[in-house]
C-alpha cells in the first residue's frame, strides 16, 4: 500500500511517500557499500599513474576525499577535478558523488585486483627479408621511414616464422 501525498497545487498529481524519500535520500545502500562502489569506480576511472599517488579514503555527504602522497599531486588533481568527477560519476552512477577533495595523507593499500600490466611482446626479428620486400624498401627515399618500415617488417615476419 503506497501512501500518496497531494501536491499543494490544484490539479497536481499525487506523489508517493517512497518517491519523496528517494528524492531526499537517493541511495538506499549503507554508506559503506556506497563507499566501496566509489572506491572501485575511482580505481577504474583514473590512469595508473594517478592511482599510484592518489587514493580515496572517505565518502561523506556526497564528497569523495582522496589522499595524495604529495602536495604537488593534490594541486595537480585540483586542476583535473571536474574531469575526474565526471569519470567517477560515469563508473558509479548509482552513488551520488557531488565533489572531490584532495589532501596530503597516507595512502591506503592498493586494491587486491590491480590493473593488469600491459607488456609489449618481445619482438622476434628475422635476419633477412624476402627479396620483393627488400626491393620495395629500396624504393623509399626517406631513410628514417625506410628503417622503421624495415624493422617493423622484420618483427612481423619473425612472428610468422615463430608460429610455424
Amino acid at each position: 500500500m503506497a501512501i500518496r501525498i497531494r501536491s499543494k497545487q490544484r490539479g497536481g498529481t499525487p506523489t508517493t511517500l517512497g518517491e519523496l524519500v528517494r528524492a531526499a535520500y537517493p541511495s538506499r545502500e549503507p554508506d559503506e557499500v556506497a563507499a566501496v562502489r566509489v572506491f572501485h569506480a575511482w580505481r577504474r576511472a583514473v590512469p595508473e599513474r594517478i592511482y599510484r599517488r592518489a587514493r580515496p579514503v572517505r565518502l561523506h555527504a556526497g564528497t569523495l576525499y582522496v589522499n595524495t602522497d604529495t602536495s604537488a599531486w593534490a594541486s595537480e588533481l585540483e586542476y583535473m577535478k571536474e574531469e575526474l568527477l565526471a569519470r567517477v560519476r560515469t563508473r558509479a552512477p548509482e552513488v551520488r558523488v557531488r565533489a572531490l577533495r584532495f589532501r596530503v595523507g597516507p595512502l591506503p593499500e592498493l586494491l587486491s585486483s590491480p590493473r593488469p600490466e600491459r607488456r609489449a611482446p618481445s619482438p622476434v626479428i628475422v635476419a633477412t627479408v624476402p627479396e620483393p620486400l627488400a626491393r620495395a624498401l629500396a624504393g623509399i627515399q626517406d631513410d628514417e621511414l625506410r628503417e622503421a618500415i624495415g624493422a617493423a617488417a622484420c618483427v612481423a615476419l619473425g612472428r610468422d616464422a615463430k608460429r610455424r
